[in-house]
């Protein structure tokens, strides 16, 4: 299994959020995260990458043990994180921004040979190379935070609302290049509001609504409405 949680209890200072959280991924699996407001799936992405207070539980990727460990040495391990708001550096240009991506790789050589890729697999980005991140759309930025965290060559992408704040035209750019790291072989857990984006990508979706999973399958189990407005809301 690529990423373990077992028994995650978590939050921020003296408030807890999660509460005994249970998930898996497989390697090259894509996972949707979906759930009402407040339900903790942000926080779930926050303790794995080390952004929340874990009090209790165990975190574990590629077999290994990660809490506590440091940012840098997450990402060297192949494990990344979109936040939620893409967080672009609306002052750099769009390749500079993939540049900071790449502070933990070591040699010029291998960050220009790593922003060669993107430019190969996303030629939106080459195409924005020069332009400032502070310039581009919302859909354009959240491209640019997207190919950021592909500098390291990840396993597994985190991503929190990828689709927050987008045209439906920008949420279909989004998708596709996420469906081309899929097939590319990149896991992915997605957490999400836009449920029928989702379900379009993801392998298994999971549902958390009052701090408990209330439903976990594949996406066809999801489409619903009755069922769905059950399980954010209750009968």
């Amino acid at each position: 299994m690529l990423l373990e949680i077992e028994g995650l209890h978590a939050g921020y200072g003296k408030t807890e959020v999660l509460r005994d959280v249970h998930l898996h991924i497989a390697a090259g699996e894509v996972v949707g995260l979906i759930g009402p407001n407040g339900a903790g799936k942000s926080t779930i992405c926050k303790s794995v990458f080390g952004l929340a207070t874990v009090t209790r539980g165990r975190v574990q990727f590629q077999g290994a043990d990660t809490l506590g460990e440091p940012t840098h040495t997450l990402l060297a391990k192949g494990l990344a994180y979109v936040p939620q708001g893409r967080l672009v550096f609306p002052s750099l240009t769009v390749e500079e921004n993939l540049r900071m991506g790449g502070y933990t790789l070591r040699g010029r050589g291998v960050v220009t040979q790593r922003i060669e890729d993107l430019y190969e697999q996303f030629p939106q980005l080459q195409a924005m190379r020069r332009k400032r991140a502070g310039d581009l759309s919302g859909g354009q930025q959240q491209l640019v935070a997207v190919g950021r965290s592909l500098m390291v060559s990840p396993q597994l992408l985190m991503l929190d609302e990828p689709s927050l704040g987008l045209s439906p035209i920008a949420c279909g750019e989004v998708y596709q290049a996420l469906r081309s790291l899929h097939e590319r072989g990149v896991a992915l857990l997605i957490v999400e509001q836009n449920v029928h984006l989702v379900l379009a990508i993801a392998d298994r979706v999971v549902c958390r609504a009052n701090g408990e999973v209330r439903a976990e399958g594949p996406p066809t189990d999801f489409h619903d409405p009755t069922r769905m407005r059950e399980l954010y809301f209750g009968a």
